[in-house]
């Protein structure tokens, strides 16, 4: 994978902690609708939406994000460029059993993989990484509706 593959773009996120606040990030666009980040060593994936008005400016997506890495020490664009290749080789069941099964926190990910009916197309089945990526998000946010 070629660093040039990725363009540089700012995010907007928020509102903050008042309703005018809102905060500017500088990340990578993955996949046209994607930002990798990196922040105060934190690595970071989220969906965003595109400003109509601005070339290289994102806004904040439907979903939450995913921190992908902590205390993050190189420069972004490296870490990013050698963590989007790794996941590109890695199938999606490897990705399910080599990294999401041997979270850190040893916490429970409740995905709903069997009701999507975009699984299954013309009789194959397809089961993507950014299928998984996307259940992830989803279901990350809609447990965040639910506790608010």
């Amino acid at each position: 994978m070629n660093k040039g593959n990725f363009e540089k773009v700012s995010v907007i996120l928020g509102p903050c902690d008042l309703p005018h606040m809102y905060e500017l990030f500088e990340g990578y666009l993955i996949k046209d609708r994607y930002v990798m980040m990196i922040d105060n060593s934190v690595l970071t994936l989220r969906h965003v939406k595109k400003e109509r008005h601005h070339s290289h400016l994102y806004v904040d997506g439907d979903t939450g994000s995913i921190t992908l890495a902590r205390y993050v020490q190189r420069e972004d664009i490296d870490v990013i460029t050698e963590l989007v290749e790794r996941l590109r080789n890695m199938d999606a069941l490897s990705f399910l059993t080599d990294e999401l099964l041997w979270n850190t926190c040893r916490e429970d990910i409740d995905f709903d993989l069997v009701r999507n009916k975009e699984l299954w197309k013309n009789g194959e089945h397809k089961f993507s990484f950014e299928f998984l990526f996307s259940s992830y998000l989803y279901n990350v946010t809609q447990k965040r509706k639910r506790v608010k």
